[in-house]
């Protein structure tokens, strides 16, 4: 990794904002009210199949707009279909931009179910503005297909990416393509996470005859935080929020302030502590 090419992409007001609107994109999921800062407005609910054999309909997220950016934000797994997707992990040519490697199935058929209708709304906004795609865990995953989608396919070829938390998504000649077209790409995630360590590298034959193989896209961005809790704590885009806001602590009070109801509650961003736990006995 370039340290100075990283340090120059990543912005901790960017990073914070983001991670919050990722956030939003779960309480959406979870019909929750979504929650903009003042000055953004709601342009496109994202709704994408998610499911292997009988995919189903769900919201992965939004495009929201402001007087100089626009967003796309995705959620990651929360369903069970979700995690059927997240587990196909077969490769596919990516679809959308010749010769561009192969991309893991389940991350891409989400993709794919959305793709046009999410190329039509953002080919309505301002290529003035300057895009971010944006996503945490499996929306990670999409981001990243969707940020090469965009660079090629599309009038917006500068997007700005961050990921927390992020899958492998695709192959070595995925990852190439990706850092070579876009440049300005921040993949943000805990040490102690699990999810950034899957897909594995590889899957010798004979998995599949020619064998899987993945690869991460640049710029690597870690954090460190142990919460002891592996697949909740340590991962959770809540905890990505409080530990990016630490580095901003004036930056991330004032915006809160400002915006009630936009930022997530990080009280579950505390290490568990426990013990293995005792069979309550129904006999008298």
């Amino acid at each position: 990794m370039n340290i100075t090419s990283i340090k120059y992409i990543f912005n901790t007001k960017d990073a914070i904002l983001l991670s919050a609107m990722i956030y939003q994109s779960y309480q959406l999921f979870e019909t929750e009210p979504l929650v903009l800062p003042k000055g953004y407005s709601l342009r496109y609910t994202i709704r994408a199949l998610a499911g292997v054999e009988e995919p189903e309909e769900e919201v992965f997220g939004f495009i929201a707009e402001s007087q100089d950016k626009i967003i796309v934000a995705f959620r990651g797994t929360r369903t069970f279909k979700d995690n059927e997707s997240d587990q196909d992990l077969y490769q596919v040519p990516y679809p959308f931009v010749i010769n561009a490697g192969k991309t893991h199935r389940g991350f891409t058929c989400i993709y794919q179910s959305t793709r046009n209708d999410l190329i039509r709304e953002l080919n309505k906004l301002s290529t003035t503005k300057k895009l971010f795609v944006a996503g945490h865990s499996l929306g990670g995953a999409l981001a990243v297909l969707a940020a090469l989608d965009f660079a090629v396919n599309t009038r917006f070829k500068n997007p700005f990416v961050y990921t927390y938390g992020s899958p492998r998504v695709a192959d070595p000649d995925f990852a190439s393509r990706f850092n070579q077209t876009v440049k300005n790409s921040v993949r943000i995630y805990n040490v102690h996470d699990i999810i950034p360590t899957l897909p594995d590298h590889a899957y010798p034959p004979p998995f599949t005859k020619k064998g899987l193989y993945y690869r991460h896209v640049n710029m690597k961005y870690p954090l460190s935080f142990q919460l002891n809790s592996l697949p909740v704590r340590n991962h959770e885009i809540v905890c990505y929020f409080k530990n990016l806001s630490q580095q901003n602590p004036d930056f991330t009070k004032v915006f809160c302030a400002k915006n009630p109801g936009f930022c997530p509650d990080t009280g579950l961003c505390v290490p568990f502590i426990g013990i293995c736990g005792e069979k309550t006995s129904t006999n008298n």
